[in-house]
């Protein structure tokens, strides 16, 4: 069975993201995780979409086992939402969502960010100065995504916080679809200030610039968002 975009999905593109992450994957329910998981980040499945586990078997070529747990984890990411005799359907966020969202990571990259400068030795800032070049030199928006996730996760993990990293990782999850929105561009010269004041010892000023910035993007977001709904003029 092929599906649609009619139906919430990019049939075609979610067919090779299986073939791709199966010969990555050792058991049905890591494939099906894998998979709806990059398919929810990057839009081949759309925010609203309803996810019929029958299809989705289909697709995998798998039973309704694993694809029932793999969505019962991506609920638990905050990705999907399930209600009683309507199944799962991938989330939405409006633009009060959001602003929660970033009001919590700068409260929590915050005190990560603080926790974890006085624990960085030299050779994590080597590391960190290292896929802080790649990030740079990413070849496209997405790369430059998943590359900048690798590079501000890396420093969080200092903390040896589990719980406060998972529930940075998760945040900032739930706002990467957001993230790819043509509007929305980091600027280099943000990440440039951070990453200079953690070099220099300085979590007061890295901790500000995270704070300042995420404002900033709350505010792109906001007017994307209103922008959308008022549609051309």
């Amino acid at each position: 069975m092929t599906l649609t975009r009619r139906s919430g999905y990019d049939g075609e593109r979610l067919a090779s993201l299986v073939a791709d992450n199966r010969r990555r994957t050792t058991t049905a329910q890591d494939l099906a995780l894998t998979t709806l998981r990059q398919a929810i980040l990057d839009g081949t499945i759309e925010p609203g979409a309803r996810l019929r586990q029958e299809d989705l078997a289909e697709v995998f070529d798998a039973s309704r086992i694993p694809v029932r747990e793999a969505l019962r984890a991506l609920e638990h990411e905050g990705l999907v939402t399930s209600e009683p005799h309507r199944g799962f359907t991938v989330t939405t966020l409006d633009a009060d969502q959001i602003e929660e969202i970033y009001d919590l990571r700068s409260v929590l990259e915050g005190h990560a960010v603080r926790l974890a400068i006085p624990l960085l030795t030299a050779e994590d800032l080597d590391e960190m100065q290292q896929l802080f070049d790649e990030m740079l030199a990413a070849p496209d928006p997405d790369e430059e995504l998943a590359r900048r996730e690798r590079f501000y996760m890396r420093l969080y993990s200092v903390t040896a916080r589990p719980r406060l990293v998972g529930l940075i990782a998760r945040l900032r999850q739930e706002v990467s679809r957001s993230l790819r929105w043509k509007l929305v561009q980091h600027s280099p010269e943000h990440h440039r200030i951070f990453f200079d004041a953690v070099k220099q010892g300085d979590a007061d000023t890295a901790a500000r610039e995270l704070t300042a910035h995420y404002t900033k993007v709350v505010a792109l977001l906001r007017r994307f968002l209103r922008e959308s709904e008022a549609g051309p003029v």
